[in-house]
């Protein structure tokens, strides 16, 4: 098959390691790095997100958003969920997933990443990734936790358009994995509130309590 030693693929599970020069065949699923997992997350947010697109062995998935890819991707939209809200890593399922090299470079640059080396592109030096991070106006750490809040923000209105921004901003999810931590609650807001698919619907002032269609772990105010 093309996909057989083929230097533009990868799976997800081979890149995150090569990304972290870790070693793919002596993780512990149970006892992963923050590196790596962090590595993970970013790959499989750009592919739920549709920033880069992914196949298995077989065929492509998450194609569009259309309701047939809804049905005929439903196991894989459970197992990316699982991997994204519940931490939940599968190196089979991950070993399965392939990633293209020119989209993951294109994400890279478009998103202020270090490209992982062993697909560092030869006509763009080092120094002009360096240089594109330098002119940026904000720092390349804060740029990169926002595009992520964005992206977990993205995929939870995704599972459930009626969540609150506010309550986004505190959930653990985003707190733990976007970085959220970091930063001011009302900075989280004003990242992801154009992103808001019922942001023309809701009204000002305190969010009221609601129960989403997921199971939603929310930092409470006092916390923050």
């Amino acid at each position: 098959m093309f996909l057989d030693d083929n230097p533009d693929y990868q799976t997800v599970w081979q890149l995150a390691h090569n990304w972290t020069d870790a070693d793919p065949n002596e993780t512990d699923t149970n006892a992963i790095s923050p590196k790596l997992r962090e590595h993970i997350i970013r790959l499989m947010l750009a592919i739920r997100n549709r920033k880069i697109s992914v196949r298995t062995r077989k065929r492509s998935i998450f194609i569009d958003d259309s309701v047939i890819s809804l049905i005929v991707d439903t196991s894989h939209y459970l197992k990316t969920l699982n991997c994204l809200l519940k931490d939940a890593i599968n190196k089979a399922y991950l070993d399965s997933l392939y990633v293209k090299r020119e989209e993951v470079i294109d994400l890279c640059i478009k998103s202020h990443y270090d490209p992982p080396s062993c697909w560092m592109p030869k006509h763009l030096p080092d120094e002009q990734l360096k240089t594109k991070e330098a002119k940026n106006y904000r720092p390349a750490d804060e740029t990169e936790d926002r595009i992520r809040c964005q992206a977990i923000a993205s995929t939870l209105w995704e599972l459930d358009p009626t969540i609150h921004a506010n309550h986004i901003a505190r959930s653990k999810i985003l707190q733990k994995i976007g970085n959220g931590g970091l930063y001011k609650i009302d900075t989280i807001i004003d990242w992801i509130a154009e992103l808001d698919p019922q942001k023309d619907y809701r009204k000002p002032g305190r969010p009221p309590k609601a129960k989403y269609a997921i199971n939603l772990e929310i930092i409470p105010q006092s916390k923050k």
